[in-house]
């Protein structure tokens, strides 16, 4: 089995209304914000998300027999550990 760390990026966007007692307008957004940002309305936010963008960008990993850990970015040319140049074994290289 090969060892892969993805970075999962995923835009949401929420839309809902709340009751705030305040004597502005102002003063009603600052209050929603601060309900948002102390998490008050996470469950609304949960409820009402939704993905409008998402990407996944897996990069492979691995760790040579001198116990250097690395990944594919970090590979030399000739598919050896940068460290130690022992080459990579078969079977964690992508086909």
């Amino acid at each position: 089995m090969k060892q892969f760390n993805v970075r999962i990026n995923v835009t949401t966007e929420a839309y809902f209304d709340t009751d705030i007692e305040a004597d502005s307008h102002e003063e009603a957004e600052q209050i929603a914000n601060n309900l948002v940002w102390n998490d008050e309305l996470t469950d609304d936010l949960r409820q009402h998300a939704e993905i409008i963008e998402e990407r996944y960008d897996a990069t492979q990993w691995f760790v040579c027999e001198c116990g250097h850990g690395f990944n594919e970015n970090q590979m030399t040319d000739n598919e050896e550990c940068p460290a130690c140049e022992t080459p990579i074994p078969d079977d964690q290289l992508e086909e």
